[in-house]
């Protein structure tokens, strides 16, 4: 009959007051949202199962038990915090069914993936499920047969292993017996003062030829303090204070010439400007004057009144009007008076009108504009008076420059005597500034690099020796004869302490007081050379041991994938596949990830849509338990397992469903989607009396 779940019941579960049921071998628990449905899956789970940690932040609290059958009898009750689970009936079943067969009954907050691989479903698993082999992996684990182990060689009788675990004991063992061995080629070898005498003679020649050295050293210092003196006269003799200030004068002379040239541009524009000033301020007094006296030739409106006038006056006359024609007469003769007194007078100013004209024409040539009042006049001339103003500010400016630009000058030709020692031209400055410079520059260089080379000599003042010896110091040289007197002295202190050396290190391995003599010494050490050779076979048996085995296992896993491939492509497994997806037919192991086929294409699960891959891990914890448990059945715990599949899909699914229970597998499904729960409604009417239980929360 299989195991199944006979009876839940529970109290304060979160949303659950109270709820208690029986359960048949189809059942739906069906809930609307925040009621309690995956407190309630989460509290199966913790009651069942030891190994919950596929199932991640599973919430605590509830009071209750859940009862299960066909576990040896029925009526086994499980508790949240009871201590027997699951696993360990299974672990003690004849099948010897793995733990991991919990991954397959249990769909949690609809999450289709088995395991926790990227897939949904790992290579391990399906070990456990079809190959029955995953033996091999307890026994090739880390723990058992190491990783250095396992990536050891064995090359022409050499054994090649890293310097860690076993590898670190193994070499360590390796080292000491080397050094044991060496110790006894020491210990027959024979000792020689020849050695140490010619060691010495060595020494002494070479201390002879270091004092010749420190003369030379001592020579070279007193000649580089010399030519550090005469850098420093030749730097006194160029002072870095009036380089700075020639740079300076000359800089100053260049801004002032340059200002200079804008201020004598500035003074001819405004000459430009003000060049009629003078005329101006003549003419506009003469023109005032005549202007005052000029008489206009009289209108020509007084000769047309008389005109007018004689005209009617001869009509009256004609009409025989004496007396209006004397009128108009009389009245002609006043208009005619004014014109003739107004042009006589205009005729006799005539010459006043040609003045004012020749002022005129000369304004008009000089200005290039016509002349056409005095006011015009008057705003010409305060126009030029202001830059005849300016032009004068300009030329006092000018001469203050020119007085400084002399002053520079005298002050640069004096610097450039005091520098150089002869007289030179002012528009010599700048090239004899760059080659003091340079002189300067250069001769500071060369001065700090002799102080250096002084320093580096590390002489003092007081051992400066004029006396040359001969030969040229050498700092390689010098360096090598203290390497080599030092190397010299290495040795003959070796051979002085040769012997005690020696002995400390043998008892240093053998642990004996530093008085033992050397007849117990050696003793001693033959002893430890026997027992490090015995632990070296031991460790060296140890580690070609695990290589042979984990080569075997190697080889093994071969034939555990071909049978893993076999059990993929049984019908057990794959009925299922092709009855719930209605569209898969296939499943491969590429490498470490389950492919799943159709009868055009080959699909990662991780490029399954969320409906489909629900679909596929639906169909496999089906296909896999089956293969697990032969003719035996279980239960499947779903919780929104078919939540993203499309309506047409779920009928065909919880068809499905509906034919595995008629097979003896028990179905809880918890759903808080109406449509999943009338399918099930509609599957279950139809099902015998007490096949299936619905519930609501």
């Amino acid at each position: 009959m299989g195991i199944k779940i006979q009876e839940i019941a529970v109290k304060n579960l979160g949303p659950i007051k109270d709820f208690q049921a029986k359960f048949g071998l189809l059942n739906l628990i069906y809930s609307k949202n925040e009621r309690g449905k995956t407190f309630l899956t989460e509290f199966i789970i913790r009651s069942l199962f030891r190994n919950t940690s596929r199932w991640a932040d599973l919430r605590g609290g509830g009071n209750g038990k859940v009862t299960v059958s066909g576990i040896k009898g029925s009526g086994i009750e499980f508790l949240p915090h009871g201590s027997e689970k699951l696993e360990d009936y299974w672990e003690n079943d004849e099948k010897g069914l793995p733990a991991s067969v919990a991954r397959l009954l249990v769909v949690k907050g609809g999450e289709a993936a088995i395991d926790d691989t990227q897939g949904g479903v790992g290579k391990y698993l399906i070990k456990e499920v079809l190959s029955g082999m995953n033996i091999l992996d307890r026994i090739d684990h880390d723990d058992n047969i190491s990783k250095t182990v396992k990536g050891a060689e064995i090359e022409n009788s050499h054994l090649s292993i890293s310097r860690r675990g076993e590898g670190k004991q193994y070499n360590s063992a390796k080292t000491e017996l080397a050094t044991i061995e060496e110790l006894f080629q020491e210990i027959e070898s024979q000792y020689t003062q020849g050695i140490l005498k010619t060691y010495k003679m060595k020494e002494q020649a070479l201390i002879d030829e270091q004092e010749r050295l420190q003369k030379a050293k001592r020579h070279q210092a007193y000649l580089i303090s010399k030519e550090i003196s005469r850098l420093e006269e030749e730097l006194k003799a160029v002072p870095e204070q009036q380089l700075n200030q020639l740079e300076r004068d000359l800089s100053l002379y260049e801004n002032r010439k340059q200002a200079l040239a804008k201020e004598k541009q500035k003074l001819q524009t405004a000459l430009n400007k003000c060049k009629d000033y003078k005329w101006l301020e003549s003419a506009l007094p003469n023109y005032k004057d005549l202007y005052a006296k000029t008489a206009h030739i009289p209108n020509k409106f007084l000769l047309i009144a008389c005109g007018i006038l004689v005209v009617v006056s001869i009509v009256f006359i004609v009409l025989n009007y004496n007396i209006a024609s004397i009128i108009f007469l009389v009245g002609a003769i006043v208009p005619l008076f004014i014109y003739i007194k107004k042009y006589h007078h205009a005729y006799r100013q005539a010459g006043q009108n040609t003045e004012l004209g020749k002022i005129k024409s000369e304004f008009a040539q000089r200005t290039g504009k016509k002349l056409t009042d005095i006011a015009q006049l008057e705003a010409t001339l305060k126009e030029q008076q202001e830059f005849s103003t300016q032009a004068s500010l300009i030329k006092d400016q000018l001469t203050e420059v020119e007085n400084e630009l002399q002053d520079l000058a005298l002050s640069i030709e004096q610097l450039l005597l005091q520098l150089t020692g002869k007289k030179s031209k002012l528009e010599e400055g700048p090239q004899l500034l760059l080659h003091l410079k340079k002189r300067h520059h250069a001769a500071k260089e060369q001065k700090e690099a002799e102080n250096k080379r002084l320093y580096q000599l590390n002489v003092s003042e007081s051992d400066y020796l004029p006396d040359d010896i001969g030969i040229n110091y050498s700092r390689t040289q010098e360096e090598a004869i203290q390497t080599q007197l030092a190397d010299i002295r290495e040795e003959i202190q070796n051979q002085e302490d040769d012997l005690s050396r020696l002995k400390h290190r043998v008892y240093s391995i053998t642990g004996d007081d530093p008085s033992i003599s050397w007849e117990a010494l050696i003793e001693n050490l033959r002893i430890k050379r026997w027992q490090v050779q015995a632990e070296l076979k031991e460790i060296t048996a140890a580690i070609v041991g695990g290589i042979a085995v984990h080569k075997v296992i190697t080889v093994m896993r071969k034939e555990e994938d071909a049978k893993i491939q076999q059990g993929l492509e049984s019908e057990t497994v794959l009925k299922p596949l092709r009855d719930l997806t209605q569209r898969y037919n296939r499943l491969t192991l590429d490498g470490d990830q389950l492919m799943v086929s159709d009868d055009y294409d080959n699909f990662d699960l991780r490029q399954l849509s969320t409906g489909a891959r629900e679909q596929v891990m639906l169909a496999l914890r089906i296909g896999f338990a089956s293969k697990l448990l032969k003719q035996d059945t279980l239960f499947l715990l779903l919780d929104d397992a078919f939540q993203h599949s499309d309506w047409g899909r779920r009928e065909i699914l919880v068809k499905q469903l509906v034919d595995i229970q008629n097979k003896g597998w028990q179905i809880i499904y918890f759903t808080m989607d109406d449509h999943i729960k009338k399918l099930f409604d509609q599957a279950g009417n139809q099902l015998k009396e007490n096949n299936y239980q619905s519930f609501a929360l």
